[in-house]
């Protein structure tokens, strides 16, 4: 059961760290293309809330749980847990205000992405067991990269042209409702190559969901498979016993008959000597 509470713990994790690091990645973007102020204090909060369960995890599953290992040893092969545990966003720019200090958030920028992309490597071993037999890690990554990417371009060919199109979070709120179909209307191209990123990100995000729809059935099918067989296996364990304790009981009673036979021949013979 503990085993299982780490799982599904570990596996929010690595879903808001997956989350984290593409909006860090959008916002390294937008600090070049532009950007809002209110967009980068709302990534602070994440930033916080990952911080938090980042060192819960550390704490409760590498530290409190440690086998074998000294508190220092787990530290040094752990380091980065610390680093991806202090919320540097939210300390730069929620608490200090460094929107205009572009060398420090660059510095913060890579220091982040290495540290969040280290512990979601762990964190996510469990879960990624099924995604790389389905190639949906993989899927995944090129969906992030469409999202980035097409994004990036579609508000360089739109922005000037089309009035709904301002700024990098209508390029992004436009790829998302294309990639997830639901076609608000609030934002449509105006120009050929926009419409074309608007296909390409339809597309992506059809084939996304259609892939993890089939990870989703495949994962529960071979839970399912793998509990009929430990079934199956205790069962052969149990005829196995159960064979045994009968050939063991068909010896001994083998055994109590010969016993007998014995004893009738022996008084067999006892009594034709008394009669001769």
């Amino acid at each position: 059961m503990d085993r299982n509470n780490k799982i599904i713990f570990e596996a929010v994790l690595s879903i808001l760290i997956l989350i984290g690091l593409l909006i860090l990645v959008l916002e390294s973007i937008g600090f070049l293309v532009g950007i809002k102020d209110s967009s980068i204090h709302s990534y602070g909060y994440l930033d916080l809330i990952m911080s938090i369960l980042i060192l819960i995890d550390f704490v409760l599953y590498k530290i409190i749980k440690r086998k074998n290992q000294t508190l220092v040893d787990v530290i040094k092969k752990n380091w980065f847990y610390i680093i991806a545990g202090i919320p540097l966003f939210f300390i730069c720019f929620n608490i200090f205000q460094l929107y205009y200090f572009t060398l420090i958030i660059g510095l913060i920028g890579i220091i982040r992405i290495y540290a969040l992309v280290k512990v979601l490597i762990i964190t996510s071993w469990e879960v990624r067991r099924y995604p790389q037999k389905t190639k949906l890690d993989y899927a995944t990554v090129i969906l992030f990269l469409v999202l980035i990417i097409g994004s990036t371009l579609f508000l360089l060919v739109e922005k000037g042209v089309n009035p709904e199109v301002t700024n990098f979070e209508s390029a992004i709120w436009y790829a998302l409702v294309s990639m997830t179909t639901t076609g608000y209307g609030d934002i449509v191209p105006v120009t050929l190559i926009g419409q074309l990123i608007g296909i390409i990100f339809i597309l992506t995000g059809m084939a996304y969901v259609s892939l993890a729809t089939a990870t989703l059935a495949y994962s529960f099918i071979d839970l399912f498979r793998k509990e009929s067989q430990k079934a199956q296996e205790k069962s052969n364990v149990r005829f196995q016993e159960t064979s045994e304790d009968l050939k063991d009981s068909l010896k001994t009673h083998d055994e109590k008959i010969e016993k007998v036979l014995q004893r009738m021949d022996e008084i067999e013979k006892k009594m034709d000597e008394k009669e001769r």
